[in-house]
């Protein structure tokens, strides 16, 4: 077989005696996979996979982590049998023994010991070199754009690049907030006289189901993050019908915020189980629905300080599991590839030491090195996701959806009545979604605060708005591969 390449990618491969599949260095793009004594079915997609096996065994640990952390959780697919691939990972199936081999790199942060100057430079001339062997026909392509740090770097790097245009996505009111990821990005545009789109995500008119329906067959259930497609996908739309071939975007791994505690750093990932939630009755008979552990994999290793555990399980779990489950979304409309992503990049963030990682603090040392004099947002454009589940036409197909039989069946009627009672709803005018109160404040949160507050996270409160779409999203997903698995045993549907 040949060499392992750079870049964003699931790769299949396959020779006379052989079948290989590769993830790049995270695994931003996911493999599924399944053997049976006579089958091996590899896909981009748990969907197709159900289709060819005709069959499908619901996996009820999915079921658990969905409602924990509004992902699939750790390695996990809707299916039992089906397994997804780890990032920088190849798997080799001997087609005459029928035996699969995994070889995978461990994810170890070592730090060099160099002055942080010269840290400084390799990781800049990694970032440049990736960006100068980046081939697109920019006319082609386009750079999602915020006014933080992550895709403020792209842009600096491809600022030069002829066709280059940019877009930003959020409620219409964010346009006129100034510390606003909207109103940044469009004044960074403009700096570099780069075309700026933007497009409102407020909810559509459209039926909340149809929004829904679009939502999971797009991104297969993996995650609950809803918040950027309640335009019913009118952006991602409008960039196939465009011609555009895909998206640039900002994922990393330069390192997140600093951490006192194993807990906050399961927060921060998202790799959260039933026992990190306050005690509440809701939270308790989740606790006895369902059993729930965390991968020993995903521990912290002995060697590893807390800082570098951190970042380890970010790049194990954070980038597979969430960041690529939001790249599905999107890859049913255009190609998604992410440069600072790129091995080059993520094996030099993994040579420095913890306090350049900190915060991202020798990235957004160089990106500030290289920006004009343009704020930096601390606030988003999109609605939380939590407002947009209170109001009154999600709440009212949610409860529905929830009360069914099926739902009752699947999830049991002592859980589904616990969820049913404490749901809320938020008025707003039609079409529009309040912000939350923390947008509106954080801004004028003093440092010392902020600070203290992050020394003592809290312990998450379980909001039944939130566990009621994640419940739909489990039984309609469920719904939607039992139809998957009969459509060859029965005829496509008319």
């Amino acid at each position: 077989m040949a060499g392992i390449p750079d870049g964003s990618y699931a790769l299949f491969r396959s020779e006379e005696n052989k079948v290989e599949l590769i993830t790049d260095v995270v695994g931003s793009r996911t493999i599924w996979y399944v053997r049976t004594e006579d089958a091996f079915i590899a896909s981009t997609s748990q969907r197709a996979i159900i289709f060819f096996l005709q069959d499908f065994q619901p996996n009820e640990e999915a079921f658990s982590w969905m409602l924990s952390s509004g992902t699939l959780g750790p390695g996990l697919s809707w299916d039992k049998r089906i397994h997804s691939l780890e990032g920088n990972a190849r798997l080799i199936l001997d087609r005459s023994s029928w035996e699969i081999e995994i070889k995978k790199e461990k994810v170890i942060y070592e730090p060099v010991d160099l002055p942080d100057e010269e840290h400084e430079v390799r990781l800049k001339k990694a970032m440049e070199e990736t960006f100068d062997n980046l081939s697109l026909d920019f006319s082609k392509w386009i750079l999602p754009l915020s006014g933080g740090f992550d895709s403020r770097a792209i842009l600096l790097m491809l600022k030069n690049r002829q066709g280059l245009k940019a877009v930003t996505w959020g409620l219409e009111s964010s346009l006129s907030d100034k510390r606003n990821d909207a109103y940044v990005a469009r004044a960074l545009a403009k700096h570099y006289n780069i075309d700026h789109y933007y497009f409102h995500t407020d909810i559509s008119d459209e039926p909340i189901e149809e929004i829904f329906r679009r939502f999971l067959v797009a991104g297969e259930g993996r995650t609950d993050h809803i918040s950027g497609y309640m335009d019913g996908f009118r952006i991602w739309k409008h960039f196939y019908e465009s011609g555009y071939q895909g998206i640039i975007r900002g994922d990393m791994a330069f390192g997140i915020k600093t951490v006192s505690s194993l807990y906050e750093v399961y927060l921060k990932v998202r790799l959260t189980v039933f026992s990190d939630y306050e005690h509440a009755p809701l939270a308790s008979k989740l606790i006895d629905r369902y059993s729930q552990t965390r991968p020993l994999s995903l521990e912290k290793r002995n060697n590893e300080t807390l800082e570098s555990w951190r970042d380890r399980i970010y790049t194990e779990f954070r980038i597979p599991v969430v960041l690529a489950a939001l790249s599905d979304l999107k890859l049913s409309y255009v190609e998604v590839i992410n440069p600072l992503l790129s091995r080059r990049i993520v094996e030099e963030v993994r040579k420095l030491p913890d306090h350049l990682r900190n915060y991202k603090n020798l990235f957004k040392r160089i990106v500030r090195s290289l920006s004009p004099p343009i704020v930096f947002a601390d606030t988003s454009a999109i609605a939380g996701y939590g407002d947009i589940l209170k109001t009154r036409r999600v709440v009212d197909l949610l409860c529905e959806e929830l009360d069914s039989e099926y739902t009752r069946a699947l999830l049991s009627d002592e859980l589904v009545e616990c969820i049913l009672g404490n749901v809320k709803v938020v008025d707003v005018a039609p079409g529009k979604v309040r912000k939350s109160l923390k947008a509106f404040i954080k801004p004028y949160i003093p440092a010392s605060l902020k600070k203290k507050i992050r020394r003592r996270p809290a312990k998450l409160a379980m909001d039944s708005n939130i566990m009621a779409f994640r419940s739909y999203v489990i039984c309609k997903m469920n719904q939607l591969l039992q139809e998957d698995a009969r459509t060859i045993r029965h005829g496509c549907p008319k």
